[in-house]
């Protein structure tokens, strides 16, 4: 998808703007050039070309432009969904292994713990006679429970993973998101699954 900005006359209104990125904003979503134009959606350089990213931005310009808001492009957290069969849905950063044969890298080789919870044995897997090699994988900073990215590969991914992303919204860690009951049976346990992962490795062993 590219930014369609041809025969807008943004030349006249002193709006700045890439021929195939479009128009360049700053953080409020304003015209860097232009103070008193806002724009959003695909139109705009550098941002996620994705529906729930236009609305969100929308969200952002009214808040803004009419109610001196001060709400920042760079605060949201935006995830994004292949709707295949299964669905594949990912936000922040992703993890490469031999295993899953997916490109693409960690940011920075900051080093990461990963969470991998497999939804075969889950019960609500079971009773639909479904996702039998679905998955979450949540990754957080090493030796912390800071979530930093996420990546679901299930028939329900688009929805699993908004709880993932309120989480590295309001910095709840991955802790938080174990120590919350899910209701039973739903294929969303399997979050919770890697919750419980990063509390149980917290534990002292027995002698």
């Amino acid at each position: 998808r590219t930014a369609n900005v041809d025969s807008l006359g943004l030349e006249s209104a002193g709006v700045d703007f890439h021929p195939s990125k479009g128009i360049l904003v700053n953080d409020f979503s304003q015209s860097v050039s232009n103070p008193d134009v806002y724009a959003v959606g695909d139109c705009v350089s550098d941002v996620f070309r994705l529906t729930h990213m236009s609305g969100e931005m929308a969200k952002v310009v009214v808040q803004n432009a009419l109610f001196q808001g001060q709400w920042r492009l760079s605060s949201l957290v935006v995830p994004a969904v292949m709707y295949t069969d299964p669905e594949y849905a990912t936000i922040g950063r992703i993890h490469v292994d031999e295993n899953d044969n997916v490109v693409s890298p960690i940011e920075n080789n900051e080093e990461v713990d990963i969470y991998k919870a497999e939804l075969q044995h889950n019960d609500r897997a079971i009773l639909d006679s479904s996702d039998k090699t679905s998955f979450v994988k949540i990754l957080c900073k090493k030796g912390t429970g800071t979530i930093v990215g996420c990546t679901i590969v299930s028939s329900r991914a688009g929805e699993m993973i908004n709880e993932v992303t309120l989480a590295m919204k309001h910095d709840i860690s991955l802790e938080g998101v174990g120590r919350n009951i899910h209701s039973y049976p739903t294929l969303g346990e399997a979050v919770m699954g890697c919750g419980i992962q990063f509390i149980n490795s917290r534990w002292e062993t027995m002698n």
